[in-house]
């Protein structure tokens, strides 16, 4: 007997203990009743057991159809959640998305996309994890997490990867440093800065680009203190350490003594990246995936 078949079985003989009659139950189940008929005696066969009492005049339960009522009501329940839960997670409604994500984008586009994600799908878990652009491409591969926000494309090909913008760099500055109430400089006017910086053994292709960067602008980038977070970064700018180049949303980031000047160089942004694995068969993930792109789309800030 396979799963399907009894099933329909089972709700064939609760239409019938419930109506006590075989044309009111084929019809409320939309089926012939030959039909019916002949999957309620299947389920006797089955089960070793006669349900039903038969005449020509009225339909009535055994003693056995009695006692296996409840049963067959507790099953049918139990299966319908069943397939609720498959189909669920069939479309993406139920299951489980990691998410990596670089730290810069903490402070403005990882929570606009999980206010959309999770009004849009509040029924599945999400799971967070901090991590560079180099350590998602890694924990991709490794199967730690489903989709990454990162700055950099990595050269994986267990990866796959899609631009999905870019953001402007800013610099951070004290407050008594001399570009300080400057709406806008070149990066070339930082040559003579110390700088603190993200760490390079944590994030290398980052730095590598930030240092390309610099270097065009004839500027030699190589911090003098590096962290792994732009809170600890921002934070010694604060206390005078340096000045630090952040992307856009890290001014959310509002810390004493610490201002953001724009940066004129056409050159001076970084890139918004999506990574996750090639044909992906999640369809949680592939709704994020969507989700992530709508975030960008339809602006960043939630409503």
């Amino acid at each position: 007997m396979n799963e399907l078949g009894s099933l329909r079985r089972l709700d064939a003989f609760v239409a019938v203990a419930d109506e006590l009659h075989f044309g009111r139950a084929a019809t409320r189940l939309h089926i012939a009743q030959p039909a019916l008929s002949q999957q309620v005696r299947q389920l006797e066969t089955d089960l070793g057991l006669t349900l039903l009492e038969r005449t020509t005049r009225r339909v009535a339960l055994t003693v056995d159809g009695e006692a296996f009522l409840p049963y067959a009501r507790q099953l049918l329940v139990s299966a319908q959640g069943v397939l609720r839960a498959a189909e669920e997670l069939r479309v993406g409604a139920r299951g489980r998305l990691r998410l990596g994500f670089v730290d810069s984008t903490a402070y403005e586009f990882v929570p606009s996309f999980l206010h959309r994600f999770r009004a849009a799908w509040p029924d599945v878990g999400v799971e967070l994890h901090t991590m560079s652009s180099d350590e998602q491409a890694r924990g991709l591969a490794d199967g730690i997490i489903d989709v990454g926000v990162a700055r950099t494309v990595p050269v994986r090909p267990t990866v796959e990867s899609h631009v999905l913008g870019h953001d402007r760099l800013l610099v951070a500055v004290p407050e008594d440093h001399a570009i300080a109430d400057q709406q806008s400089v070149r990066l070339g006017r930082l040559r003579n800065d110390t700088f603190v910086g993200f760490s390079r053994e944590k994030s290398p292709s980052l730095h590598t680009e930030i240092r390309a960067l610099m270097l065009g602008s004839g500027v030699r980038y190589d911090p003098a203190i590096e962290a792994t977070e732009y809170t600890t970064i921002v934070g010694l700018v604060a206390a005078g350490e340096g000045v630090a180049l952040v992307p856009a949303g890290v001014r959310r980031l509002h810390l004493p003594n610490v201002t953001y000047v724009e940066i004129t160089d056409r050159e001076a942004r970084v890139a918004l990246v999506r990574l996750s694995r090639p044909d992906e068969p999640q369809t949680v993930i592939s709704n994020a995936i969507a989700e992530l792109g709508r975030t960008v789309s339809e602006g960043r800030t939630p409503r």
